[in-house]
């Protein structure tokens, strides 16, 4: 027998008060870095706000705490020193749309409860629900249901995002794409379940591989992706022979016969020039490196472009054949 209990809505209405709520929101801009973050233990949640003071993003103060107060001491230096809104998995539009002003004290709306619970506000043809109770909802339509990691189309917007940040800031990022080799044999072999354990397998060795504010998502398929954030050059070559050394561990049992994993991985990493090319270029140029690394024995590629090179005065960012190198190769 069901023991949820049903939505109803009563008459309600809203009281603006001029003092502070004891469990109001912190509101930052999003270049603030985490060890700049005035004193936040009194409120539940810190919005992020861009130039105009728009709000673009919410993250739990439980959440920062905890990479703040990491057991490891480099990542917990590393994420001081990264902007706030980097750790924003939820974004909001940065495109202004009408809301009801509130103009006086006392507002006349609809109270949507759960129970005893407040679940949300309709006013004025708007509805503000509870974040807390919506929050788990937001993130499964940006997750993957199979391995946890963001879906496609978490992982386009957080490119976007982070392309705009380097743009500002002349941080370099980094676009990696990895994807099986022969993995539709083990599915016709194996059946597709254990096809889908392979693949939360390979999931959960890409995430240990990246740091952890690094993104990682499933982009379909057999095929991952990560944004890799503030590379010094040759950075990348680190995560990626990393992947391809515990992609090479990955070992399953089934009838009797086991099952090993390799993978062709591209990447690219732009280090300066963002304003004459898009997130999509930078894509692109990672996918070539798939390719590139698909034809080759050693199955990782990579190119970094805005790079100064010995005896050459301009980038080799629009050099992609002599900005190529090759990795090592882990064959298994």
């Amino acid at each position: 027998m069901s023991t949820s209990k049903p939505l109803r809505s009563d008459p309600a209405t809203i009281r603006v008060h001029s003092h502070d709520s004891s469990d109001a929101p912190l509101l930052v801009h999003r270049e603030l870095l985490l060890r700049d973050l005035p004193a936040h233990d009194s409120h539940q949640y810190v919005l992020i706000c861009d130039d105009s003071s728009q709000i673009v993003g919410v993250v739990p103060t439980s959440e920062i705490n905890r990479r703040l107060h990491s057991q490891n001491l480099f990542e917990r230096t590393r994420w001081a020193a990264m902007p706030i809104g980097a750790m924003s998995k939820l974004s909001f539009s940065e495109t202004e749309t009408e809301s009801p002003v509130l103009n006086k004290h006392d507002t006349e709306c609809t109270a949507i409860i759960q129970g005893d619970v407040l679940f949300g506000l309709a006013v004025e043809g708007e509805l503000f629900f509870s974040w807390k109770r919506l929050e788990s909802v937001f993130s499964a339509a940006l997750s993957d249901p199979l391995t946890g990691l963001m879906n496609r189309m978490a992982y386009e917007r957080r490119l976007e995002e982070e392309w705009n940040r380097s743009t500002r800031t002349g941080t370099a990022i980094g676009a990696v794409i990895v994807d099986l080799n022969d993995f539709k044999k083990i599915n016709d072999t194996f059946g597709h379940v254990i096809g889908d354990q392979v693949l939360v397998e390979v999931g959960r060795q890409l995430e240990m591989s990246m740091r952890s504010y690094d993104v990682v998502a499933r982009f379909g398929g057999d095929e991952f992706v990560a944004l890799c954030l503030g590379c010094a050059p040759g950075d990348i070559d680190i995560p990626m022979k990393r992947l391809q050394e515990s992609l090479a561990g990955i070992s399953i049992k089934t009838a009797g016969r086991t099952i090993t994993v390799s993978a062709s991985i591209g990447a690219a990493v732009r280090h300066s020039g963002f304003d004459d090319t898009s997130p999509e270029d930078l894509f692109v140029a990672a996918d070539n490196c798939l390719y590139e690394a698909k034809k080759s024995s050693s199955r990782s590629w990579r190119i970094e472009f805005g790079l100064e090179t010995p005896g050459r005065s301009e980038p080799v960012s629009e050099v992609f054949q002599c900005a190529i190198n090759q990795l090592d190769s882990y064959n298994n």
